[in-house]
């Protein structure tokens, strides 16, 4: 064995211990904290993410960038608090994924809106739901389900391949299929809307090379996937959100009317629209630690 090959090896050894010992970390806390309620146990999880958001640099000044950006007459403080509201529902979030097939039995879930389900589902060509990384968008997912809309998802697989086949068996409990990001993800993402079949898309992140839109006031790079699936099968564009309300131990999921799919850009941004007003109405809702905008000047948007 060459010494190019042995250090390939070793390095390839170094990772996979790295990511099973993450693994088993990860499992050792879900058997410990089992017997405590998810309500109960994301309270005290959520203290503790404000916190570590708020001394960790990175999280913070990737947070309060995007904020100054945003709202650059905030004082120093509002901002302050809400990348600590915004590490709190990060928290809550993780401690939730970790345990979904519990959260399935214990989540208390509004929605209002059903009737645009409701419709997509009669009309027999299915719907794309579009959402953002807000509050937490697998109780919209449940909630489509339990109105009789099971809902896939396209998601981008973990890094630790450990973790990924975990949350493999975890993610469907919200609804099916779950497709990965790629283009045989995209393949199946299509064939099961044409077959009047429903999906999620997260939409808030930024994905190089896509078309600047508007969001929250300034241009950011926004994939335009969800509007042409919707168009080309005919399916309903649905936003949907899933607001986390602390005070009353509950999700308030509300489905929004459907947004006309004539034209791509235009349909996202309308959806950049709403997601918007979702976050100027809830800002720690959403997770503020997304690099959303280019900042440099290096980096300017083109049509």
């Amino acid at each position: 064995m060459s010494p190019v090959t042995h250090y390939m090896v070793r390095d390839r050894w170094r990772t996979r211990a790295v990511e099973w010992v993450l693994f088993a970390t990860a499992w050792l806390l879900r058997w410990l904290t089992w017997p405590i309620g998810t309500w109960t146990l994301t309270a005290g999880v959520a203290r503790l993410g404000g916190w570590i958001v708020v001394l960790v640099p990175g999280f913070r000044r990737r947070a309060e960038r995007n904020l100054e950006l945003v709202w650059p007459d905030m004082a120093a403080d509002e901002r302050r608090d809400i990348v600590r509201g915004a590490g709190q529902q990060f928290a809550r979030t993780m401690v939730e994924y970790s345990r979904l097939d519990r959260c399935v039995r214990e989540w208390d879930i509004d929605i209002e809106g059903v009737e645009y389900l409701q419709a997509a589902r009669q009309a027999g060509k299915g719907a794309v739901l579009v959402t953002a990384h807000y509050g937490n968008w697998e109780a919209a997912r449940l909630a489509a389900k339990a109105a009789g809309c099971e809902t896939g998802i396209i998601y981008r697989a973990f890094n630790n391949r450990y973790l990924d086949r975990y949350t493999m068996d975890l993610i469907p409990c919200a609804g099916t299929p779950v497709l990965q990001k790629g283009r045989q993800g995209m393949r199946d993402l299509l064939k099961h809307v044409s077959g009047g079949g429903s999906v999620m898309i997260l939409v808030d992140q930024r994905n190089s090379g896509a078309p600047y839109l508007d969001f929250l006031g300034h241009p950011a790079e926004t994939v335009t996937v969800a509007a042409d699936v919707a168009k080309r099968t005919g399916a309903a564009l649905l936003p949907i959100r899933a607001v986390r309300d602390v005070a009353q131990g509950r999700f308030r999921v509300q489905v929004e009317a459907p947004i006309p799919t004539d034209d791509a850009r235009t349909a996202m941004q309308q959806v950049n629209d709403r997601i918007g007003a979702w976050v100027i109405e809830h800002p720690s809702q959403w997770f503020w630690f997304h690099r959303r905008w280019r900042t440099t000047t290096r980096s300017r948007p083109r049509d």
